[in-house]
């Protein structure tokens, strides 16, 4: 994994963010067709960003990143952030690598952003990410209902959190 860089986008990237059963729980990404245009904007603007670091994926033996997972809304004074994943290679699902993506640029925001703690979100319903999420050590803090539609439909979205060894907090820590 390394940060992503707009030269690193692929037709693989686009084809996979315009597939319906990847991006059903990609809101913003599902609301328009994404293109080479739209998908390295999204690339450049993080990769300048100061509260936003993409990380591409790399499966073994994959020349081209199957995936990313971002870290955003860093704040720095209140040492928080916000994590999400998507995994556009169907053929890697499965095999862990969206929970060792988490726990590994969770550990570096602990370790080099000095962050507490890191929050994430999933529908319910979308299982595979969210046993990621626990896989890597989150814990799930709350189940939100009737606040969130998918398809029309009225969702509950499940909030993760994992804390920093360094605070001393009860809960689980990323290892």
């Amino acid at each position: 994994m390394r940060p992503l860089l707009p030269e690193d986008v692929h037709q693989g990237h686009i084809a996979g963010l315009n597939d319906p059963e990847i991006n059903k729980y990609l809101v913003s990404v599902r609301a328009r067709t994404q293109t080479y245009e739209t998908v390295n904007e999204f690339v450049s603007t993080d990769f300048l960003s100061e509260d936003a670091v993409l990380f591409g994926i790399w499966a073994k033996n994959h020349q081209k990143h199957c995936g990313t997972v971002r870290l955003h809304r860093i704040n720095r004074a209140e040492r928080t952030a916000s994590i999400g994943i998507c995994i556009f290679e169907k053929e890697v699902w499965g095999r862990s690598i969206g929970a060792d993506a988490i726990r590994a640029v969770s550990r570096w925001a602990f370790e080099y952003l000095g962050i507490c703690a890191i929050e994430a979100g999933a529908y319910a319903e979308n299982i595979g990410s969210w046993r990621a999420f626990l896989k890597a050590g989150y814990v799930v803090a709350e189940d939100i209902r009737d606040r969130y539609k998918l398809e029309g439909k009225s969702v509950v979205v499940r909030k993760l959190v994992a804390y920093s060894p360094a605070t001393g907090s009860p809960s689980p820590h990323v290892k």
